[in-house]
């Protein structure tokens, strides 16, 4: 179903005035993951994996925004999907070049 024009419009205030907290929450969960890991990375491994976190906690707020539960449940999701955005997005670029070299 395409949102109207006024829910879409909604959407976007909403996400200005306190939906880009979701981008911090999942950078901060990933940014939690590599401190307690024994795992060394250098410093542009641990800018991609935040910034995916980030990108992740955002996906997550739209995909969260029409439910009507607890906002503390919300930013838990928020920043767990954040935690494990590296592993999506490898999963995502595995099956896309999966799928890219079939064709």
């Amino acid at each position: 179903m395409i949102p109207d024009n006024d829910n879409l419009q909604e959407l976007i205030i909403d996400f200005k005035k306190g939906g880009w907290i979701t981008a911090v929450l999942g950078g901060l969960g990933m940014l939690a993951r590599l401190i307690l890991t024994d795992t060394k990375y250098n410093t542009w491994i641990w800018i991609r994996k935040i910034i995916a976190g980030g990108i992740t906690g955002i996906i997550c707020y739209f995909a969260l925004y029409g439910l009507e539960i607890d906002s503390i449940y919300k930013s838990v999701l928020c920043s767990m999907s954040g935690a494990i955005a590296p592993e999506l997005f490898e999963i995502l670029r595995k099956k896309l070049i999966k799928r890219l070299s079939k064709i």
